[in-house]
């Protein structure tokens, strides 16, 4: 489980210190979540977080309990609260009916913790996966769902593999246990599943972004476990991963080493630059 870090925390307008913080309150009651990275102070990519943070709570019937500006103020506060000025990763949980929290019946809460991050080695040789038969409920909300994290974990931890790659009952591959999934085919065209029992991720999009910018076909579509064979290349995508190069899923091999992977890689790199050269004005105050 990731662990919290720096000194106070943030449970609604409320500031505790981080030696009072219960790691398994994210396991109970109904959990949105949110991991955003901060670079120099700034959220990266901050408009389609609160974006997606809404529409879970869409989802959820609970879209009028928060708004952007109050989870923005929220941000900017925890941020200069720890003294945040170097690259950091901030925790989000929006939790309902949370027993371990029982003087909030309904929280927002902020954090910072730690990530499991990819080894630089990862970049260039890629990372091992397996698959599983597995479906998170309403894929398109980001809602903890302990149990099936908890068993991914696990297989993390035992079979020494870097992430879970999860099929549904047709063995349609979906998304990893805490990333998105690409593959790239023998005509450079980037195919990713499509959005129906898929966590819209906010790399994936940024991804998808970048590749058509590129004048690179973006195709998304179910992708069958069987038509692996049929691709060059696969990668995750994810807040703290950006684009991680896939090695292996179960017994098929992919090539971490192709150039249009390789150029994604630093065409994301690039747009994030370029992100925080447009965005740091409005949170250069809190360094």
């Amino acid at each position: 489980m990731d662990q919290i870090k720096h000194k106070f925390y943030l449970i609604n307008d409320q500031v505790f210190t981080t030696n009072t913080f219960k790691p398994e309150i994210i396991n109970y009651g109904t959990t949105i979540y949110e991991l955003i990275k901060i670079i120099d102070c700034t959220p990266l990519f901050l408009e389609k977080y609160l974006k997606r943070i809404q529409n879970s709570l869409k989802l959820i019937k609970k879209h009028d309990w928060i708004n952007k500006k109050e989870i923005i103020e929220k941000i900017r506060f925890i941020i200069k609260k720890n003294q945040i000025n170097s690259e950091d990763h901030l925790k989000i949980l929006v939790s309902f009916n949370n027993p371990l929290v029982p003087q909030f019946s309904q929280f927002i809460a902020m954090f910072f913790t730690t990530v499991p991050l990819p080894r630089q080695e990862h970049y260039l040789t890629g990372v091992q996966t397996i698959s599983l038969n597995a479906i998170r409920s309403m894929p398109n909300a980001k809602i903890y769902q302990p149990q099936l994290r908890q068993r991914t974990e696990k297989m993390i931890q035992s079979k020494k593999i870097y992430e879970v790659i999860l099929l549904n009952n047709n063995n349609d591959i979906t998304e990893g246990s805490r990333s998105n999934i690409f593959f790239i085919d023998r005509n450079n065209n980037l195919i990713t599943p499509d959005l129906e029992n898929v966590l819209p991720g906010i790399t994936r999009d940024n991804v998808i972004e970048v590749a058509k910018k590129h004048n690179i076909k973006v195709i998304e579509r179910k992708v069958n476990y069987n038509e692996l064979q049929k691709f060059i290349s696969a990668f995750l995508t994810g807040t703290s991963r950006k684009i991680l190069p896939i090695s292996t899923i179960d017994n098929y091999n992919f090539d971490s080493q192709n150039i249009l992977l390789r150029n994604l890689m630093k065409w994301y790199d690039d747009y994030i630059y370029e992100y925080l050269d447009k965005n740091r004005e409005q949170f250069v105050d809190l360094c």
